[in-house]
């Protein structure tokens, strides 16, 4: 019988990004992790404790990533492929509020 927590050792948390790309279902992240803890010698985390992390790392990595970077915005208004407000606009606006054109 496999052994699981709900508390996760600090090497597995920080595997965690690495193994998780976004793309990949939670199962297979969770499998992954799973043979990780198992090469450490860990107990395995529970697989509702890795999909409850996977979600919140997902959305940090959203919000991390979530509207164009100040070169995009300084390209497409450059080249007349943004329309509306102007560069400077959309510098003073946060991120994750910057509007793809």
């Amino acid at each position: 019988m496999t052994r699981s927590a709900p508390r996760i050792a600090q090497p597995l948390l920080e595997a965690l990004p690495r193994l998780d790309d976004g793309k990949r279902p939670i199962a297979e992240v969770y499998r992954l992790l799973g043979e990780e803890a198992d090469a450490r010698r860990l107990t395995r985390p529970s697989y509702k404790r890795v999909r409850v992390l996977v979600h919140e790392l997902r959305a940090i990595d959203r919000r991390r990533h979530g509207g164009p970077s100040l070169a995009q915005l300084a390209w497409e208004v450059g080249a007349g492929g943004r329309s509306g407000g102007s560069l400077i606009d959309n510098i003073y606006r946060p991120r994750d509020e910057r509007r793809q054109a």
